[in-house]
């Protein structure tokens, strides 16, 4: 179905009466105030429109930003389609603005645009986290409807600060430059969405006593002439997921986003050993083995995960092998091993191991080697300790420089270069620390393929809660990543005093994330079969179609915490082969029992299908039909480990009724990357499957009418790394 939104100019500066069709409408008034309804009810009423200049604030709601007339209505076609617009253009003591409303024909969407006709200067505000310009602006609260909001704020794309709470005249609503999307939702299925559109590294929002502003942030000295910042709204009618899902696609379009890159990164593909990546975790971070150097640690861990049979594809390399001066954790100075940790160097271990790298930095010192200033090739902005432009890291750090701040064009151009530079050498990047500025930005960043989704392991126990975070990165074609884990419970020795009560729980997220699968574990205390659990024998993860995120009603529980969700976290996520739809459920921290229906997975897709139970799970049973009508019954999912449950639609051969369990001895049985498709008839069911020459492995099939009747099918991957399974024939060769 498509949705009409329209835009209605009342003419009147009073409110009027304004018959529209169409779930979302944008009601406006010559005066310039507006309104956001969906579905007949108003979400989402203006406040003021202001800018500043000369060190003075002009504003609609004390009359110094002054409308120059009646507002002006055209429309046209951009990036996203056929659009209808109305613009107000106001008048601040000679200086012009244009506060314009676009609104898509065939697309749920709103896009807010900022102009600026003529230069502004002395635009910096008091407080940095304050914008400078506001279009639009809501009033806090306010609404006709009972709506709960996310706020991804802050570190690991918006996980640091995440907010979710009501939408109320006392929503906290952090904002400032950590700020990013803000997703409103009801208690059904409609969700709307508002994040900057454009000039993501200079744009923010920010809460005021009464409202909420979007624009360009607060320390901008000079806003040139013809200079235009939009922002968008969308509108999803089809929950929470589908909505992040549909706008995300909806931006990777409009910037023309490939994600080949995310797609050959070979940390996305293949599981590796992590010497952490932040600041707690990782068994040997800041640690070596008893009286060895890092190198000798390194070739130890080497030796035993040969000896172990773990095919490991990379390590990862954190902050402990380069050189670093300064306060704190202190700043890069060279970007290659240090003599005292490798003493014969990076590339003669990396000869020694044969396994690339993965190779941390964080921000640049004022004394690094690289600054003509310190004789080297490349010019560096200095600000106090540190320099721009370069950092894989510590984004939010690199992002707090001074010069980022009061200049609209300096983060864009540092991301883009560092950008483009990676794709030159075939580098990917990982976004860390990430704002979600920064993730907004790999829009037009195809080097960049992934981004932290929580904090750091160990460190905080809720690390593995990434279920709303992910949903953010994954929209956007960034693969979300949780951090390194523990396989096994004791680590002896550890420098954290810790333990990992639930490596289960942890190995699943990870590759349920689609994000890289990193182990960090002492040298002789791995669980093999765990780990093996995640991969292919030759380390290839086998993972989902898309990153799991939480289902709509435990967001939704969350917020409005009415009891009609679940008390707990529930991840959900899919395997897509050639067109047929395997689901995941997993469950975990549930304060009590809960009946979950077909229609709240996110992957109902109105076929019949049966759920079956994970060997990982705390509770395992029978095949069973999963229906709104049959719901999978949650129990005792609590904190000392997961229910872990996969779907399979029901497949009619020769007459049986058959389902796909897949190899059950694996964490994600049914993955894309295992089975690369199915042909399905009357006749046959037919599998291709992938994997490594001479694997061997086992899919297993069951008759839908009678679970106790199983089909195991025995299978050798060929040479040429598959192997073709015929249900009928019972052959796999």
């Amino acid at each position: 179905m498509i949705l009409r939104l329209i835009i209605c100019l009342l003419s009147s500066a009073a409110w009027g009466v304004c018959n529209v069709n169409g779930q979302l409408q944008v009601k406006t008034s010559l005066d310039g105030s507006f309104s956001i309804n969906v579905q007949n009810k108003t979400w989402l009423r203006s406040s003021d429109t202001f800018i500043r200049h000369s060190h003075t604030g002009f504003s609609t709601i004390n009359n110094t930003l002054i409308l120059s007339g009646p507002p002006y209505i055209s429309s046209g076609i951009d990036n996203i389609g056929n659009f209808d617009s109305v613009t107000f253009e106001y008048n601040a003591e000679g200086r012009m603005f244009q506060a314009g409303i676009r609104s898509y024909r065939s697309i749920s969407a709103v896009v807010f645009s900022q102009t600026f006709p003529d230069q502004l200067t002395n635009t910096a505000v008091e407080n940095r986290n304050n914008v400078l310009s506001g279009f639009p602006t809501f009033l806090l609260g306010n609404s006709d409807a009972d709506l709960g909001l996310i706020n991804y704020n802050s570190a690991f794309s918006g996980w640091g600060s995440l907010q979710l709470e009501k939408w109320t005249e006392k929503s906290r609503l952090n904002g400032g430059l950590a700020s990013g999307p803000v997703l409103f939702f009801d208690r059904g299925d409609n969700a709307v969405i508002i994040s900057p559109y454009k000039n993501f590294m200079a744009s923010c929002f920010c809460r005021s006593n009464t409202s909420v502003s979007w624009g360009l942030m607060g320390d901008v000295d000079n806003v040139p002439d013809g200079f235009n910042h939009e922002t968008i709204l969308f509108y999803g009618h089809q929950g929470i997921n589908k909505a992040m899902r549909d706008w995300g696609k909806l931006m990777q379009r409009v910037y023309n986003k490939k994600t080949v890159l995310r797609d050959l990164d070979p940390t996305l593909k293949y599981i590796g050993y992590y010497t952490d990546l932040g600041f707690e975790g990782a068994y040997y971070y800041h640690l070596t083995a008893p009286n060895k150097t890092y190198e000798e640690t390194i070739l130890e861990i080497r030796d035993y995960y040969i000896q172990s049979g773990i095919p490991y594809k990379y390590l990862q390399y954190d902050d402990w092998f380069y050189p670093v001066t300064g306060s704190g954790y202190g700043a890069t100075v060279l970007w290659d091993a240090d003599p005292k940790v490798f003493p014969h160097g990076l590339r003669n271990l990396y000869n020694m191991t044969q396994l690339p790298v993965v190779a941390h930095n964080r921000y640049w010192s004022v004394k690094n080697v690289y600054s003509k200033s310190n004789g080297g090739k490349f010019n560096f902005i200095k600000d106090g300790e540190n320099a721009l432009p370069d950092d894989q890291d510590f984004l939010d750090v690199q992002s707090n420089m001074q010069p980022v701040y009061t200049d609209l064009f300096l983060g864009r151009k540092w991301l883009m270069q560092m950008g483009e530079a990676a794709e030159r050498n075939g580098i990917s990047i990982q976004y860390c620390l990430t704002l979600p500025r920064n993730l907004l930005s790999t829009l037009e960043i195809p080097a960049v393929t992934q981004s932290r989704a929580s904090g750091d392991y160990q460190k905080l126990s809720n690390n593995y809660d990434i279920g709303i975070s992910s949903l953010f990165a994954d929209s956007f074609g960034i693969a979300p990543f949780k951090d390194n884990f523990w396989t096994m419970t004791e680590q002896p020795g550890n420098k954290y005093h810790h333990t990992e009560p639930r490596p289960s729980l942890q190995a699943a997220v990870a590759l349920l994330s689609t994000g890289p699968v990193g182990v960090s574990d002492r040298i002789g205390y791995s669980n093999v079969s765990l780990i093996h659990s995640l991969i292919m024998a030759d380390g290839r993860l086998l993972k989902p179609s898309q990153a799991a995120t939480y289902i709509d009603a435990n967001i939704q529980e969350r917020v409005f915490r009415d009891g009609a969700g679940p008390q707990g976290k529930i991840f959900s996520t899919l395997s897509q082969i050639s067109g047929f739809i395997f689901g995941v459920i997993m469950a975990t921290d549930m304060k009590q029992n809960y009946d979950l229906k077909l229609s709240q997975t996110g992957f109902d897709r109105g076929d019949p299908v049966m759920v079956f139970d994970s060997e990982y799970s705390l509770n395992v049973g029978q095949p069973r039909m999963l229906s709104d009508q049959s719901p999978l019954s949650l129990t005792n999912c609590s904190s000392h480990g997961i229910c872990l449950h996969f779907t399979s639609p029901v497949f009619s051969i020769k007459g049986k009724q058959v389902i796909l369990l897949g190899e059950t001895s694996k964490m994600l049985p049914l993955s894309p990357e295992r089975i690369s498709s199915i042909s399905s008839s009357t006749d046959d069911l037919q599998l291709i499957l992938r994997g490594s020459p001479s694997e061997v492995l086992q899919i297993t099939a069951c008759d839908a009418d009678n679970t106790a009747i199983c089909w195991r099918f025995n299978c050798i991957i060929a040479d040429d790394g598959h192997a073709r399974l015929s249900f009928n024939s019972a052959v796999c060769q």
